[in-house]
């Protein structure tokens, strides 16, 4: 599992994952909000940090940020076990089909299924 990776992709829940000037600009985070979010994402465990994953791929398709959506599938994507072929293969497939559709603007149809597999992660890790 990729922590630090992760830590990247998730933004805190309001803001955006791009900085800098235009229409996706967010407020500058100061070094003590970033040192603080740092710290909250390396004390996730792995399976919270698969929820959080889930809550922004999510997050990206309904505020229609496709590179956040993307990132955070990409990030789901690493954290498969193919040790376990049948699930992981099957994982692969559905997130390979919301990445499909988010690049074709059907972000609708990405969150169905997106919200799908977040509630079953929740449901089998009693989150």
């Amino acid at each position: 599992m990729h922590r630090h990776a992760a830590q990247e992709v998730i933004p805190a829940q309001g803001e955006r994952a791009s900085v800098g000037s235009g229409p996706k600009a967010t407020v500058t985070r100061t070094p003590a909000v970033n040192t603080y979010r740092r710290e909250q994402m390396l004390n996730l465990s792995p399976v919270e940090v698969i929820q959080k994953l889930y809550d922004t791929a999510i997050i990206g398709c309904k505020k229609n940020d496709q590179l956040l959506a993307q990132r955070a599938l990409n990030e789901l994507v690493t954290a498969l076990d193919f040790k376990h072929q049948e699930l992981s293969l099957g994982l692969y497939g559905l997130y390979d089909y919301c990445k499909r559709n988010i690049r074709q603007g059907n972000t609708a149809e990405a969150v169905g299924v997106l919200e799908e597999l977040r509630s079953t992660w929740m449901k089998a890790f009693h989150l």
